[in-house]
Order: C-alpha cells, then sequence, then structure tokens
C-alpha cells in the first residue's frame, strides 16, 4: 500500500483544484472566457459605494436554506440569527495582530488582481464568426512601510500604483507593552460602467518585519493573567484574526511569528496522535502472552515496566521539568497536574499488586486476554469468511501465524488495571471514583472497556459461593449505555464478537467460569425491537393486528444482519420465533459454522436476545443499551430483572422479576406442565459504562442525572451494613468540567480523567502527539463567500471537489490512493439544510460537474449514481445496510459518490475508508465539529472542508480565527449541562423516581393493581425512599431539598386519594372506562391526578407555538 504521503498528495491536489476553482488565479496573467465575478466566488472586493446587488448567477435562494421546496423542520433545526444585505460583496479586508509597543515599524505587502474586458472573434460549431468577451488579469503588488511612531491611533496609506485603494492600519496600545495592530486594505474605487473595473480579485495582505524578526507576539503573551487551559495549549498559539478572512502564520517555539499574511481558503494540518511508547514494541503486551497463565512471572514483569515507566516520565517531564522552579506555577498548576498522574501511577501498581497477590484476580485476567484475543480471531475469521473467502476458523487462531497475534496499546491496559481493585475489592474507595477515559476518536477507548467487561463477568464468576446471599453465576453483569442508535448499531458488533468468544471459552472450560450462558440483550426501545410476545402474535381474522406483527418480525430479522461468528448473511428462516416459549433463537445459514441449527453435535444457537420480555427472563450477562430506555422503570415491574432482583424461575420462560405475576403454565400438545421454583436473587449489575459522556447534556442529562438515583440503587447492595455501589466507567473524546457533569449524573464526588494531563497538550505518557511532518493526518480547509448565498458556494465546492477526485482517479499516478477521497461526506446541522442540498445534487451539481469538466479540459464527467441519507428520519434496520454502503471502494460499480448526514454520524460511525468530508455551517457546539470531523480520516490522511456562511456572526467568527480556533481546537470545547432536580426537572421526573422505587422495591406494590395497595406504604418504607431522593440532593443541589420532599408528600397524597376513588387503582392502563390511572404517558391529555410521565428521556420538551396578531 502507498505510503500516507501519497495519500497527502492526491489530498493537496483537490484542495489546490478547489482554490482555482473557487479563488483563483489559474496563473499570473489568465485569460478568461467568463467574467471573473462570477468565474470565482471569494477573494473579491467590491467598490465602496457600489451598492452591490446580488451576483446569484447559479441558483436563487436566500443566505441559507429557507423557502426551499425540501424545508423540513427537524433534527436540531438551527436558528440562530442571519444578517444579510442582499449578497453584497464586501469593500474590505483585514488582519490583526499583536506587537510589542518598542516595536516601531513593520511592512505591508498589498498584492490583488485586476481585470480587463476585451472583445475577440471566434468561430463556433457552425464555422460562423461570432463576437466573445475575455477578461485578462493583470497582478498588481505594493509593499507600504508603517511607521508607527507617526500616528496616535489609525491612519491611512493610499496605495502609490492606485490612489483609490487604501491601506488603513489603527493601533490600540495595551497595558502590558502590547499594541494591538489591524491593517485594512480598502476598495474606494468609483463603480464603473463595467463592473470588473472596479473590482479587485485574489486580494492578499502580508505583514512582515523588514528585518524578518519575529516581531509578532501570540495574544496569550499579551495578557496578564493565563488561563488554564490556555497554558496547556501555549505551543500552539494564536497569532493573529482575520477581519473578512482568515490569517495564518507560522510560529515558533517562542510563541512568536515574523509575518501573519490573510488568506481566503486558510488551512490546518491538525496532528494526529499515537498511543505507542518508545521503547515498548507492538507485542510487548500480547494478548496472548497475557493470556497464559503459566507466564505469571513474565506477565508481572512487563506490566511492571509499563509503571516504571510511567514512574520515570513523571519525574523527568513533570517534576524535575524547569517550570517547576517558579514557585507561582507550582502551585497553580504544577503540583495539581503531578500529583493527578501519581495518584493514576499508584493505581496502577495497586492492580499490578492484585494480580501477584490474588488467584482468581490473575486467572480473570487471563480469561479476559483470551476473550479479547479470540474476540480479534473472529473479527477477521468472519470478515473474509462472510466475502466468501473459503478459509477455516482454525487457521486464525493458530498461535504460530504472527498475524493472529495482537497486543493492547500502554493506554488501554494501564487503565483496565487502576480499575482493577476497585471492581474485585467493592469495599475500596476506587468503587466510589468514577473514571473517565478521554482518548481521541478512534484510538480504542472500546477494547479499553470490552477487556474491563471481560475481567468483571470472570472475575464475578469465578467468586461463585453457594453460602452467598446472591447467586453470581448469571445475571446482568454490565450494563453498556450509547445515545444514539448508530452508536449502538457499530458497537454491536465488536461487543457481541467478544461476547461469543468468552462464551466459547466458558463452554470448553465448563464449568470454570459458571453453568449459565455469557450472553448479551439488546435492550434499545420498541421503535428498534419488540416489548413483548404478545406483539408478534398474527391473527388471521385481524389483518392489521398481522401486519403489525409482522413488522415487528422483520425489526428482529434485521438486528442481526450476519452471523457473528462466521459473518454469513443471516435471512427471517435463521430466526426461530416462538411464541409459547417466548425466546428467539438465532442460529447461523453456514452448514459449517458451528452455530448451524443442525450440526449434529453440540447445536448451539447465537447468545443474543432481542425482545424485551425474553431479556428480563435470561438476564443476558451484559446489557446493550440506549439511555432512554431507563425511562421504562416506572413502567414495568419486570426491568427489576436486569438488577439481579429475581426470585422465580420458571423451567418455560425463565427468570421471574421480584413482584412480577406469572401463570402457572399447564401442559400442552407440544410442551410438558411448566415448573416454577424459588432462586435466590443475581448478585446486582457490578460495572455501568456510559459511551460519549458529552452527549449526556442539557434536556437529556438532566433527566438521565435524575433516574440514575434510582438505577444506581437498584444496582446496589450491602456488606456487613455497608452499601455497595456499582463501578462506574465512562468515555469521550471531547469533554470540558467532566467533573462537575459526573457529579451531577452519578452523585459521584471523585471524577478521575485517564490519561491525566501532562504539561504540554501534546503528550500525556499515553499520548503522543504526532508532528505533521512526520505523519500527515486531517487537513482542515474553511471556506467563506460573502457576496453568495449559501447555495451557491454548497454547489461549487461540492462540484469540484467531486468531479476532481474523480479525475485524479483516471490518473495511473493516484488510481490507488484516491479512494478516501472519493465518496464525499456531507455534514449538516439541520434536515431543513441537508434538504436543500438534496436538491442541488439532484439537478444544479451534476449540471454544474458538466461545465468543470469542459472548462478545465478533463476526458470525462462524473455522475453521481449512488447518494444516500443517514438521519434519524431513517429506520434502525436501515442503518448497517447504509454502513456497508460507506465502506464500499470506488473501484465497486456500486461505491458511494455522496453521503449526506445529520448529527446521527457525529459519533460512533467507525469507517476507515472515508477520507473527505464538506460541512456546511458550524454546528452550534465545538464538541460536536470535532465528533463529526473525526469520522474521517481514520485510517488515511483526512480532508474536511468547513462552509461557513458569512451572514451568521458566529459563522463567520470561526472562519476569521479558523488557524486559531483549529490550533487549539480542544479548549474551544463547551462545558457541558445537566440539572437533575431543578425545579422543572423535577416537575417531569420527580414522581417517576418515587414510583420506580416504590414499585421495584417493595414487592407488594410491584404489580399493576399494587398502585391501589398504596395506603399499606409504612413510614419506614417511605423514609427510604425520600432517604434515597435526599442522599442523592445532599450531593447534587442541597439548596432544593426542602422543595422535593414537600413534593413527594403532595404526590404521595394524591396517590392515597387517587387510591380512594369509585375506580380501582392501575399504575396504567390504556383507557380510564375500568380503572383509574395513576401514570399517564407525557404529552397525553392528563387528568388532574394523573401524572405525565415520560417513557422517553427525550421527550422532554414539549413544541410551543407563537402567535403574531395585528390590531384591526
Amino acid at each position: 500500500m502507498a505510503d500516507r504521503f501519497k495519500f497527502a498528495e492526491v489530498r493537496q491536489e483537490v484542495i489546490e483544484m478547489l482554490k482555482k476553482d473557487l479563488l483563483g488565479p489559474s496563473s499570473e496573467n489568465e485569460i478568461l472566457n467568463q467574467n471573473p465575478r462570477f468565474e470565482y466566488i471569494v477573494g473579491m472586493l467590491a467598490p465602496q459605494t457600489s451598492e452591490n446587488d446580488s451576483n446569484e448567477q447559479e441558483v436563487d435562494g436566500d443566505a441559507s436554506f429557507e423557502g426551499d421546496a425540501d424545508y423540513t423542520v427537524g433534527e436540531d433545526d438551527d436558528n440562530e440569527p442571519v444578517f444579510t444585505n442582499r449578497f453584497k460583496t464586501p469593500s474590505s479586508i483585514g488582519i490583526s495582530f499583536y506587537l510589542e509597543s518598542s516595536t516601531k515599524s513593520f511592512n505591508v505587502d498589498v498584492t490583488w488582481g485586476d481585470y480587463t474586458k476585451a472583445s475577440d472573434k471566434t468561430t463556433n460549431k457552425e464555422g460562423k464568426k461570432v463576437d466573445v468577451s475575455t477578461y485578462t488579469r493583470h497582478p498588481q503588488k505594493e509593499t507600504v512601510v508603517i511607521d508607527l511612531q507617526e500616528f496616535s491611533k489609525n491612519k491611512e496609506y493610499p496605495l502609490v500604483c492606485d490612489s483609490n485603494v487604501i491601506l488603513y492600519i489603527s493601533k490600540i496600545s495595551l497595558k502590558q507593552g502590547y499594541t494591538l495592530v489591524t491593517a485594512y486594505v480598502i476598495n474606494k474605487r468609483k463603480n464603473p460602467e463595467s463592473d470588473i473595473a472596479g473590482m479587485m480579485f485574489q486580494v492578499n495582505l502580508c505583514a512582515y518585519s523588514q528585518e524578518k524578526m519575529d516581531i509578532f507576539v501570540a495574544e496569550h503573551i499579551c495578557r496578564k493573567i493565563l488561563a488554564v487551559d490556555e497554558f496547556y495549549f501555549a505551543q500552539r498559539p494564536i497569532l493573529g484574526r482575520g477581519r473578512g478572512c482568515a490569517a495564518t502564520w507560522k510560529a515558533n517555539k517562542n510563541g512568536r511569528a515574523s509575518e501573519i499574511v490573510s488568506t481566503f481558503i486558510p488551512e490546518y494540518e491538525f496532528p494526529g496522535v499515537s498511543a505507542a511508547l518508545e521503547g515498548f514494541d507492538p507485542f510487548f503486551f500480547s494478548m496472548r502472552t497475557l493470556s497464559v497463565a503459566k507466564k505469571k512471572d513474565d506477565i508481572i514483569n512487563r506490566l511492571n515496566v509499563l509503571a516504571d515507566s510511567y514512574e520515570d516520565w513523571i519525574q523527568k517531564k513533570l517534576v524535575h521539568d524547569s517550570k517547576m522552579d517558579d514557585a507561582k506555577f507550582k502551585k497553580e498548576i504544577g503540583d495539581t497536574v503531578v500529583n493527578k498522574c501519581i495518584e493514576a501511577l499508584g493505581r496502577i501498581r495497586a492492580g499490578i499488586q492484585l494480580l501477584v497477590e490474588d488467584d482468581i484476580s490473575f486467572d480473570a485476567f487471563c480469561f479476559m486476554n483470551r476473550s479479547m484475543i479470540l474476540q480479534r480471531n473472529i473479527m477477521n475469521f468472519s470478515k473474509k469468511h462472510g466475502a466468501g473467502i473459503e478459509c477455516a476458523f482454525r487457521d486464525f487462531v493458530d498461535p504460530r501465524n504472527p498475524s493472529n497475534n495482537f497486543g493492547w496499546r500502554p493506554f488501554q491496559i494501564a487503565f483496565i488495571l487502576m480499575n482493577l481493585k476497585g471492581i474485585v475489592d467493592p469495599e475500596h474507595d476506587n468503587r466510589e471514583v468514577v473514571d473517565l477515559l478521554y482518548f481521541p476518536t478512534g484510538g480504542g477507548k472500546t477494547e479499553a472497556y470490552l477487556g474491563l467487561m471481560a475481567f468483571v463477568i470472570a472475575n464475578r464468576r469465578l467468586r461463585t459461593n453457594e453460602s452467598d446471599e446472591y447467586n453470581r453465576d448469571g445475571g446482568v453483569t454490565a450494563i453498556l449505555r450509547y445515545t444514539l442508535r448508530l452508536l449502538t448499531t457499530q458497537q454491536r458488533d465488536r461487543i457481541t464478537k467478544m461476547i461469543l468468544a468468552a462464551e466459547l471459552i466458558r463452554q470448553k472450560e465448563y464449568p470454570k467460569y459458571g453453568k449459565e450462558p455469557i450472553s448479551i440483550g439488546f435492550w434499545v426501545g420498541g421503535t428498534v425491537t419488540p416489548n413483548t410476545f404478545k406483539e408478534l402474535e398474527e391473527d388471521p381474522e385481524d389483518p392489521a393486528k398481522t401486519r403489525t406483527a409482522r413488522s415487528k418480525k422483520n425489526s428482529i430479522y434485521k438486528q442481526l444482519l450476519t452471523c457473528p461468528f462466521c459473518g454469513k448473511p443471516l435471512t427471517e428462516e435463521n430466526f426461530y420465533i416462538d411464541i409459547p416459549t417466548k425466546s428467539v433463537s438465532i442460529y447461523c445459514s453456514d452448514d459449517k459454522c458451528m452455530f448451524y441449527r443442525y450440526k449434529p453435535s453440540n447445536k448451539m444457537k447465537i447468545p443474543v436476545y432481542l425482545v424485551d420480555e425474553e431479556i428480563y427472563a435470561k438476564c443476558p450477562t451484559i446489557i446493550l443499551s440506549t439511555v432512554d430506555k431507563f425511562a421504562r422503570l416506572p413502567w414495568d415491574v419486570n426491568t427489576n430483572a436486569l438488577f439481579g432482583r429475581v426470585d422465580r424461575i420458571c423451567s418455560r420462560d425463565g427468570y421471574v422479576a421480584i413482584g412480577a405475576d406469572h401463570a402457572r403454565h399447564t401442559r400442552t400438545e407440544e410442551l410438558s406442565t411448566a415448573t416454577l421454583r424459588s432462586i435466590k436473587p443475581f448478585l446486582p449489575p457490578e460495572l455501568i459504562i456510559q459511551d460519549e459522556l458529552h452527549l449526556i447534556t442539557g434536556p437529556l442529562g438532566t433527566v438521565y442525572g435524575a433516574y440514575e438515583t434510582v438505577i444506581e440503587d437498584l444496582c446496589s447492595y450491602t456488606i456487613g451494613g455497608k452499601k455497595i455501589k456499582p463501578k462506574y466507567v465512562v468515555s469521550t473524546a471531547t469533554i470540558k468540567n467532566a467533573a462537575e457533569q459526573t457529579k451531577c449524573l452519578y452523585g459521584r464526588k471523585v471524577t478521575a480523567q485517564f490519561p491525566p494531563n501532562g504539561f504540554e497538550i501534546g503528550d500525556s505518557f499515553y499520548i503522543r502527539e504526532v508532528p505533521v511532518e512526520q505523519d500527515p493526518f486531517r487537513r482542515y480547509v474553511g471556506v467563506c463567500a460573502p457576496g453568495q448565498s449559501v447555495k451557491t458556494a454548497l454547489l461549487r465546492v461540492y462540484s469540484i471537489i467531486l468531479q476532481s477526485a474523480y479525475n485524479l482517479s483516471l490518473d495511473d499516478e493516484y488510481k490507488d490512493v484516491i479512494d478516501p477521497y472519493y465518496t464525499l461526506v456531507g455534514y449538516y446541522n439541520s434536515i431543513r439544510e441537508l434538504g436543500g442540498a438534496v436538491r442541488l445534487l439532484q439537478d444544479d451539481i451534476p449540471d454544474r460537474i458538466q461545465r468543470i469538466k469542459k472548462k478545465y479540459g478533463m476526458s470525462r464527467q462524473r455522475f453521481l449514481n449512488h447518494k444516500v441519507e443517514i438521519t434519524s428520519r431513517m429506520a434502525s434496520y436501515d442503518i448497517p445496510k447504509k454502513l456497508s454502503q460507506l465502506e464500499t471502494p470506488y473501484t465497486d460499480r456500486n461505491c458511494l459518490d455522496t453521503a449526506i448526514a445529520t448529527n446521527m454520524i457525529a459519533v460512533g460511525m467507525d469507517v476507515d475508508r472515508l477520507g473527505l468530508m464538506v460541512v456546511t455551517g458550524q454546528p452550534k457546539q465545538n464538541s460536536e465539529y470535532i465528533q463529526a470531523t473525526s469520522r474521517i480520516g481514520r485510517s488515511y490522511p483526512g480532508l474536511v472542508v468547513t462552509l461557513y456562511n458569512p451572514y451568521r456572526p458566529r459563522d463567520l467568527s470561526h472562519y476569521e480565527n479558523f488557524t486559531g480556533y483549529h490550533a487549539q481546537l480542544y479548549r474551544f470545547v463547551e462545558g457541558t449541562t445537566a440539572t437533575p432536580f431543578s425545579a422543572r426537572a423535577r416537575d417531569r421526573v420527580l414522581h417517576a423516581l418515587v414510583i420506580s422505587a416504590i414499585r421495584l422495591h417493595y414487592p407488594e406494590f410491584a404489580s399493576n393493581d399494587g398502585a391501589a395497595a398504596i395506603d399499606k406504604l409504612t413510614d419506614e418504607q417511605l423514609n427510604e425512599v425520600k432517604a434515597l431522593i435526599m442522599n442523592r440532593l445532599n450531593i447534587i443541589k442541597p439548596s432544593a431539598k426542602a422543595d422535593a420532599e414537600h413534593e413527594i408528600d403532595d404526590f404521595i397524597s394524591n396517590w392515597k386519594l387517587l387510591a380512594t376513588q369509585s375506580k380501582e387503582l392501575r399504575y396504567y392502563v390504556y383507557t380510564t372506562k375500568t380503572y383509574n390511572r395513576l401514570m399517564n404517558t407525557y404529552g397525553e391529555v392528563c387528568t388532574d391526578l394523573e401524572k405525565p410521565t415520560l417513557r422517553s428521556m427525550r421527550d422532554v420538551e414539549s413544541a410551543a407555538n407563537m402567535f403574531y396578531y395585528t390590531e384591526d
């Protein structure tokens, strides 16, 4: 395969074509056949006195996409204010920068191009002579020496070559001995009859020192107080900002530069990071080596080498760094950074010591490594076998083949080690710590917490003891939660394969790792999979019911498209839905696969559960869920089973939740009489993992944080009177103020980020920034076209990129490296804007591509035959299909030309092939921008073109600070917010928490008719419920305790009052003809005593319409 620099070369070819088409010129003295006002869309200055009417020549439309036939309101609809004066072309641009007050002078080069129009004769296709216009470019340049001692505030410098072009300089003296200078070039030409004669094209400003000295100073140096986040980014200084354009520079290590240059299409190469450590080869932490119990001494030595290396780094890079000689720095920043690193080191060493001293922990550690390497073997085998290539699984597990070995990245194994003590010892202080795995997108966070899950599974089962109060052999062991369907769809494959690997090891060494199967349940909502088997019952006399049932069955068939072991496609014939036994058995379609139904021996079904009712009955080892699903707690007593709260087992159905009604099954023609026996409950889930923590914010985070009060309690148990809570592990690539957020969400006072930061953002020992000169990573390019609509700019950007990539694919030099840039991913902030792009892709962009082909003399035109949309409007079962399409290379005739999407893809879309994205409009949150653009360039150097809306102040600000913004991208991540137990949040969820706590804790209130027994609630029980909520409020919002307690009392009083009505009370019934109901679906019409209750954590805000009336 070609090296990364060849990919970067073809990527730059696309960028150069983009510049050539939007900005120009193609040569210094180019001659155009078209008016340059329409040939180019950026880099122009119009005369200041011009009315500058609309320049639209391609597409009619306004500043964004409103008024389009495809207008739809929906996904994060962007209602940000827009200012526009009918697309006026600007008459000035400028650059701002800082100088020391002692600087006396500097130079400014002003360059641009003028075009003159001429008439000429040419021969048309019919052989006739016709008049044509040509436009010849004349380059202009003038250097102006700026003497800062000549003026106090500002001065105009008319240029010698054209006195109507003005260089305007302003300066502002700052307190710290620095000066803020802004240089503008202003077009004050008259507006002549020939519109291009007054125009300036390809305008550029360059400020520099006559002596080529580094006179320009970084912003942070000019301020007395340096924020902590600025300290981390001091090696990526901001030295200038554009005004109506962007600014760029080359900084040295001291935060200074010798020149500041304006640019209309700025570029910034964002560096990648490496998780590799110097001195550690990729197989130093070989999963195969770490899985062999007989090599314990070698394993411990290897782990100690990691800890020793980290300690050595702390001493050399932090403790003995010259910065620590500064007492102020040491006190305010240095000691905190050092202490966090030392604390992480201590936890890593404690994990290693645990493996030395505790044989069960070491056994679980080896099991984890065996599971993870087998998962990787299965992944490689299924990919090849599923593609139709003949191969045998034994070849993929052959230890003699080096390609079958895999190694942990050092940060992954370190993160696992530092969590072992808090998992194995439930009374250890680390159990209370929320561990945040903070690592860039694509770095391997998923594998780290998959390994942790495998360890927890083995550790739990190896410690099974018949005398325990709880059964450790089985039950839900870990809960893994996501926020978006796309996340669960993509991550599900990797997690399922790990579960499959763990189950195969369990079977091979039965009963060492338990008698209960290791399995996974997809608990993801009634719109994705059915809640009950009753929904799957067909009725020949009721066509509507039959259609619904078949639709629900289809949703089941589409959850697993391929066998997780061998990769062969699954069809509905491979799913055996048995309604009487309430089970879905999934087998492989390949007769060579171990999960083939008719295999003579070792008949096994794929250990995946898809229907909620079966998930409750089987209590799978891992629950893969969306966060929304936990709104089911007050509605369904069967959710108790997810938390180990079962007390019976039915020989036909499976486990029965405490308090749930369960009728005995009599004998049928096909089934014998079912038995029901009492059992002890399972140990509750020990590990809760929340991926993409930054998405748990706003209204969702507020509701989520409140429900977590009950979720944590249901996952807790007592040892010797001490309450043992679950371990929380969270992960993200973008977050700020994580400690405050985790306190609000989980009620934990301590959050530990791993890896902790060092003194430089590019080096925390486990993460090392790789210079772009060594490894090109992701290049950001900015486009902003004032004077044009966003539609026109979008049309031009898409067209030139698509045709350029196609043209390069025909070049023998680049045909092997063009694939990452062949499929254009378009990112939009709302469905409305995406709808406008759909229309452009159908008509205007193909027309423009045809013109580009002709204009540049390209041999062939690109046709956009394959396009997809990825939005929240698509069905869940369509997601895998569209992701598969994205993986199709350009050499395949079914390769996608474009994939336009909303924030559905901002997290979780892991397609290594993709290398090109166009972002239309700056996303509302910087974390979303980082996450979305990180989908690009995962395996090859990426290209992200951001198209800014010049009529939105926020977009324009990001464009003008393009270089500085991208240099310090992670610094600008916003702090996330969640306000559980605020007044309005309590209105939504406080009663649901009370119902959940009462219904799931006390069996007498569990069933639907248990709602009527509220009078039997004892003071002790009520006080326990109150204490549960008040204890959480003590941590999150103490000031709300009195109000919350009063509201709980009011709700209980209303509940009791409702129970005394003439109709019997139920928690919920569909109609109230026979019964009253305590809850009704939020958003439905409710009586005074019914409580509107959420069924989804996203159904928080009701839509409100505002009407404007005028008086007659």
